[in-house]
């Protein structure tokens, strides 16, 4: 055939005239409108092709499927094969030429056809060649059906199964499929390649799967499996471990569904297996990060409070013994910090975790809490005895000489806290925080040795919280008033200046001493705002006094160490001496000498620029600390202290009256002022004039006072001043003084 018509089939006879068709009987009248109504019911496009006059007759139905009227389509094969897309025309006219040898067998082939308005059909042709009575094809009869919905379908369910296809292939997931009755499960070749089994793919049974799980998770598995089969659950999806035919543990998660019949019986199911061992082994890690310090890989607070609370929930039974809880902390690591550096810091972290770690029993949990803190949780300890010596013995690993990677060799001591579950706790934090508290107060009483809790701790640590909150409270609040200690001049008795000494007034509670807050300031660094303040109001006032009695009146004000190292303390009195007008060199700062031991190159900077502003400095309690003569000549230091122990001893006849005897004589060779303190006798006074001390206060002389009580002893001093010399004037005496 030639493209666009079938060429003329072998043996048709020339066309001729049409033949009228004989009369019908009623029976084939009958018939022939069966088939002409079973045809518009079937919505096929009949078509009869007329091989000897090459002329097909198209049904109005046929025209119809193609968007056609009745007038529009004719009668060549054109209309046909002109509408066929031309790489399926190929198909039709090769299926059309072998009907010629085909014996009048029926056929049908699929295609393509352009609608009347540009787009696609499918359309399924079938027929069949009518042959004369010679055996030649005269006719060939058939219909067209419109299956271009079928067709549409077809291909998205292929595209479909090929992105399901892509998609596992992608996913790198084996597939299974198990038929249940006759227990025959498929699985995929990625599936076996994921198992390390050779061969590809292959058909076992689930038996055989369940027994390639692990031992733990294989009844889990098989359970979820039985469920799902009975309808109790929408679908399977469990993790679980397997082997890998090279030994190792895989971690699979496992999905499937089961296909069911019109009773809901499971006849198949089917689903993926997916390798998840690099997620499982990330959580694994994640959670063992939670729970372990990142540095010494040891467990980590969290883990041992969790400890903790397991055993306080066995202590509840009456047959389980008590244990201990511990804290170790390392002696002096900060000085070990600074100066070998952070990485060899770390080192020693490490080792003395590890040695802790390797001294414990079996059982027992060693944690480290915090940056040189470890905690231990020790089981079947009997009594008090029993964790001291246990304590002891850790302490003991630990005290070992560390080698470093420098060559050097350290020795490490600790200091710990117990707390014994024997005291009824309820939670693991507080059994924690008593044996922290055992701890600080083992710190107190010097390093290397183990404190048992007891009540009394707990109760100064809820004493000192409150403390601190109130304290917060009176800082904000502006709680804190100056009151005035009177240094008179021994000789005469005069009044040569005041200390500045910070009171506390809380509302509920009264006057609370310093003895009782300044310590609790310093730890919590509120001491560098109070210490401000009392700077600026001790400048202050000061300032009011030069002006109404005196400008030669000085004031001392106390510096904390924490003010001195961290505050910017040389600002801070800049900006006082600014904004108050006192008489230069009036204004002395009081620090102790322990300060000086910490950092010497820094203080011998700071004391050398406040001295360049004027300010006089003065060295509290000489002679109660390691008191060092390179003191006196290396920092500019213009008056000396003389502890009130030394005082009281001078009334005493005590031996160490000497020693303020030897202040004394030092300061006079050193052109020092020399301040006593705490004078509460005329015999300590007596003392110290005969000394020639300049200064002195105590009780003996005036308390701390208020403001408003110092202003009253200063008016009544200077009225009683003024009459004294108007009776000396009057009788030709000297004024006392002159």
């Amino acid at each position: 055939m030639s493209a666009g018509k079938p060429a003329p089939l072998k043996g048709v006879p020339a066309p001729g005239p049409a033949s009228l068709p004989p009369a019908l009987n009623h029976d084939e009248r009958l018939t022939l409108e069966r088939y002409r109504l079973a045809a518009a019911a079937s919505n096929e496009g009949l078509y009869d092709w007329d091989l000897r006059t090459d002329r097909v007759y198209y049904a109005d139905s046929w025209k119809a499927l193609l968007g056609y009227a009745e007038d529009e389509i004719g009668t060549s094969p054109d209309e046909w094969l002109s509408r066929v897309d031309p790489d399926d025309l190929i198909w039709l006219q090769a299926t059309l030429d072998a009907q010629a040898s085909a014996g009048g067998k029926p056929f049908q082939i699929e295609y393509r056809m352009t609608h009347r308005n540009g787009h696609v059909l499918w359309m399924m042709c079938r027929g069949i060649v009518v042959l004369d009575d010679e055996g030649e094809p005269i006719r060939i009869v058939g219909a067209h059906r419109d299956v271009t919905d079928r067709k549409n379908a077809e291909e998205q369910l292929r595209l479909s199964e090929e992105r399901y296809a892509l998609a596992a292939q992608g996913a790198n997931d084996g597939l299974w499929d198990w038929h249940v009755a006759p227990d025959e499960l498929y699985c995929s070749s990625r599936w076996t390649a994921m198992l390390g089994i050779g061969g590809g793919a292959r058909t076992s049974s689930m038996e055989d799967w369940y027994a390639q799980i692990d031992g733990e998770d294989r009844p889990r598995l098989r359970a979820a499996v039985e469920t799902h089969i009975a309808g109790g659950s929408a679908h399977l999806e469990e993790e679980v471990r397997t082997r890998h035919a090279g030994g190792g543990e895989l971690w699979v998660l496992i999905r499937g569904v089961a296909i069911r019949d019109e009773s809901g019986e499971a006849i198949r199911m089917a689903g993926s297996m997916t390798d998840i061992t690099a997620r499982k082994r990330a959580e694994q890690q994640l959670l063992f990060d939670a729970f372990h310090d990142g540095l010494t890989r040891l467990p980590n607070r969290m883990l041992l409070l969790d400890r903790i609370g397991q055993a306080l929930g066995r202590r509840r039974r009456p047959e389980e013994a008590q244990f201990a809880v511990m804290i170790v902390d390392i002696d002096h690591f900060k000085t070990v910090n600074d100066s070998l550096g952070p990485l060899v810091g770390d080192e020693v972290l490490c080792a003395v975790g590890q040695r802790l770690d390797d001294a414990r029993r079996a059982g027992d949990t060693v944690a480290r809490l915090s940056a040189d803190e470890y905690g231990v949780l020790m089981d079947g300890v009997l009594d008090v005895k029993a964790a001291v010596d246990a304590a002891e013995r850790l302490a003991a690993a630990v005290a070992k000489p560390l080698a470093l990677p420098n060559g050097d060799e350290v020795v490490m001591s600790v200091t710990t806290g117990i707390a014994l579950s024997g005291s009824g706790y309820a939670s693991a934090s507080d059994m924690l925080r008593d044996a922290g508290l055992a701890m600080y107060r083992a710190k107190t009483s010097g390093r290397g040795r183990v404190e048992m809790f007891d009540d009394t701790l707990r109760e100064r640590a809820l004493s000192r919280l409150r403390l601190e909150s109130d304290l917060r409270h009176a800082v904000e609040n502006q709680e804190f008033r100056l009151f005035y200690q009177p240094i008179v001049r021994l000789r005469d008795g005069a009044i040569a200046g005041f200390e500045a000494l910070m009171r506390w007034f809380h509302p509920q509670r009264g006057l609370i001493p310093p003895s009782d807050f300044v310590h609790l300031a310093e730890e919590t660094g509120l001491i560098l705002k109070m210490g401000r303040w009392a700077l600026a109001e001790g400048t202050r006032q000061l300032a009011e006094w030069q002006g109404r009695f005196s400008p030669d009146l000085f004031m001392s004000v106390n510096v904390s160490g924490r003010q001195l190292m961290e505050d910017d303390l040389v600002a801070a009195v800049t900006e006082t001496l600014k904004a108050h007008s006192i008489t230069p060199g009036t204004l002395k700062l009081e620090i102790t000498e322990s300060l000086l031991l910490d950092d010497p190159g820094r203080c011998l900077g700071i004391m050398e620029a406040l001295k360049s502003k004027g300010v006089k400095l003065s060295l509290d309690d000489f002679g109660t600390g390691f008191s060092s003569l390179s003191y006196l000549h290396r920092y500019p230091i213009g008056t000396l202290k003389i502890d009130r122990s030394f005082v009281r001893a001078a009334g005493e006849s005590d031996r160490r009256s000497a020693i303020a005897r030897i202040i004394t004589l030092l300061a006079q060779a050193l052109d020092l002022e020399v301040i006593a303190e705490g004078i509460e006798k005329e015999s300590e006074a007596e003392f110290l004039r005969g000394l020639h001390c300049q200064y002195g206060q105590g009780y003996h002389f005036a308390p701390p006072l208020p403001k408003e009580a110092v202003e009253d002893m200063m008016d009544g001093r200077r009225r009683g001043q003024e009459a004294l010399a108007g009776v000396s004037a009057l009788k030709g005496l000297p004024s006392k003084g002159q």
